[in-house]
């Protein structure tokens, strides 16, 4: 059979809905995969502030600290009056007092509905690359590119989180989808649903503003013609409406911004006056400059043949532009080219902050792979171009795929804080006062101020933040009282913006093992070198997968005599 007219057969027909529906299950099975990791502990750093905010959300705490930006919460307020309302139906909770024990007693349900939101959303995302891709070109270009998604590392592992950055990149990719029909169609109503969806995605998370500039473009190029000067089309009602809406989705999204906006401005220049270049407040986080660092994360995040690809459709993107003014085209690079040279630009890095940009990899890269099978279709070498496409797809797939998989295997597996706790509790007396590394960074230990879920101890615990146990001399901890040290991979092994800090920091860890009888230590792996260390790491595996056996920091309980 023709290779051309099985691919039509394949791609062309009704089957494209059923192998969307497959690509999708399996993208959900990739991001719910391990989604309980570390519970009923909390690993993950900064879940705690979404899901906190949502619950004093519900007690009518409207503005709660820290000033984070808030969509994701309000979101999660409605999931959990759901879940008290049929918990009180079928007797589970008779009061909200019940409810709130409930949540003290074992939070794994609350967070296992936000991490749920950000798979599901995570998932969606694809359902709305499929859309672009199907208006652009056609069902097969809208597959590739959510096939290409669903199995991307980075976003599946982000996927797995309960915070806002899943939801953003559903909320910017679902704007641009309905800007794209908007402009193909000539009809102002997908745009103005899009102005509405973008006002939301600002609301997820601040790094959104860059798809009102797509949106804002969208605009400009619906509806009846007014004028042939931009300054004419900024000024018709199309134009104003879709500002106009655009605000509207921001309010909906987070309303308690709207109201009291002074405590949000003032923690947003906080946290953007906070960063140095390449690191955030003390620590380093690298010394590349932004656009390699987030260049690095996408080249580790969908893998080289993708990102490949990715550049590839790109510069087709730009040279339609030149040579034709490609409308479309523009609007389609607004975004991501801005984002890019937005974030590549700040103080702070973050691998999180790329995730909007994956979704646009995916799609110029599933526009390459037509160009390149419509290019193989046309010539008289045929099966060999067609071998090409084959080994362009499975490359840009199973690179990533691993990855994706080999992180969820990981999650499932006990984190070394869990071990930590367990060894502790069976080996060192209720009472003990111990020093550990910040609150999610060590094991989970019960303190007569705050109890943690399924702890059959109590000790005295101090939180040392900043730099870690380096903060204070050894003979500080002799003099305060301290029976052990707990010290934390994911604090030592972040360096430190200036290097005098960092000589001194690891001249203190070092002395530890000299001064201190090392009485335990978990590891993630069982080699003795330390898995690869990023940042990053600090949220869950990234760059470390094949150096780990489970997930979790190097954790090492000293024992002062």
């Amino acid at each position: 059979m023709n290779l051309t007219i099985y691919w039509r057969r394949i791609f062309d027909t009704q089957w494209h809905l059923l192998l969307l529906g497959l690509i999708s299950l399996s993208a959900l099975i990739l991001r719910i995969w391990g989604i309980g990791f570390g519970l009923p502990y909390v690993y993950h750093v900064d879940e705690h502030y979404y899901i906190n905010t949502a619950l004093k959300l519900g007690a009518g705490v409207i503005n709660n600290p820290p000033y984070a930006p808030a969509g994701l919460s309000n979101l999660l307020l409605i999931e959990y009056v759901t879940y008290y309302v049929v918990g009180n139906l079928t007797g589970a909770f008779a009061s909200l007092q019940e409810f709130e024990s409930a949540f003290r007693s074992d939070p794994s349900i609350f967070y296992l509905l936000g991490r749920a939101t950000s798979a599901l959303l995570g998932t969606a995302t694809g359902l709305g690359l499929y859309i672009i891709g199907k208006s652009l070109l056609n069902h097969t270009a809208g597959l590739i590119a959510a096939g290409f998604l669903a199995v991307s590392f980075l976003h599946v592992r982000e996927s797995h989180y309960a915070v806002p950055d899943a939801a953003l990149t559903f909320f910017i990719t679902l704007s641009i989808a309905l800007s794209i029909v908007g402009m193909r169609s000539n009809n102002r109503r997908y745009v103005y649903l899009a102005a509405l969806t973008g006002g939301v995605a600002v609301a997820m998370k601040w790094t959104a503003p860059p798809v009102a500039l797509a949106v804002g473009w969208a605009s400009l190029w619906v509806g009846v013609e007014t004028s042939k000067s931009i300054i004419g089309r900024l000024l018709k009602w199309t134009t104003v409406f879709t500002i106009l809406l655009f605000a509207l989705g921001f309010a909906f999204g987070s309303p308690q911004v709207v109201i009291n906006p002074i405590p949000y401005i003032n923690e947003g220049l906080e946290l953007a006056g906070a960063g140095r270049k390449g690191g955030f407040e003390r620590w380093q986080i690298d010394t590349l400059p932004g656009w390699l660092f987030y260049g690095k994360t996408l080249l580790y995040g969908v893998g080289l043949i993708l990102l490949i690809l990715g550049f590839s459709g790109i510069l087709r993107r730009l040279i339609l532009i030149v040579k034709t003014g490609d409308k479309v085209s523009i609007m389609l690079l607004l975004f991501p080219m801005t984002y890019y040279l937005l974030m590549g630009s700040t103080s702070n890095y973050f691998a999180r902050y790329s995730l909007p940009l994956v979704p646009f990899i995916a799609l110029f890269a599933a526009e390459t792979v037509i160009v390149v099978a419509i290019w193989a279709a046309t010539r008289r070498w045929r099966r060999l171009g067609w071998a090409v496409v084959v080994i362009l797809l499975i490359g840009a797939v199973v690179q990533p795929l691993v990855r994706s998989i080999r992180h969820d295997v990981l999650l499932t597996r006990q984190d070394t804080r869990t071990l930590a706790k367990e060894w502790i509790e069976n080996h060192i007396p209720a009472g003990a006062k111990v020093a550990v590394e910040w609150p999610t960074f060590g094991p989970p230990l019960s303190t007569p101020e705050g109890l943690i879920p399924y702890s059959h101890k109590v000790y005295l615990v101090d939180v040392i933040d900043g730099t870690g146990l380096s903060r204070h001399p050894l003979i500080w901890y002799r003099e305060q009282g301290f029976d052990y040290l707990i010290s934390s991979s994911f604090i030592y092994n972040i360096p430190l913006s200036y290097e005098e800090w960092d000589v001194e920091r690891q001249k203190f860890y070092t002395s530890l093992d000299q001064e201190l009888r090392l009485v335990q230590e978990f590891r993630p792996s069982k080699e003795e070198i330390e898995p690869p260390f990023i940042f990053d790491e600090i949220y869950g595996p990234i760059i470390s997968l094949w150096q780990r056996e489970r997930p979790g920091p190097v954790i090492r309980i000293y024992k002062l005599d």
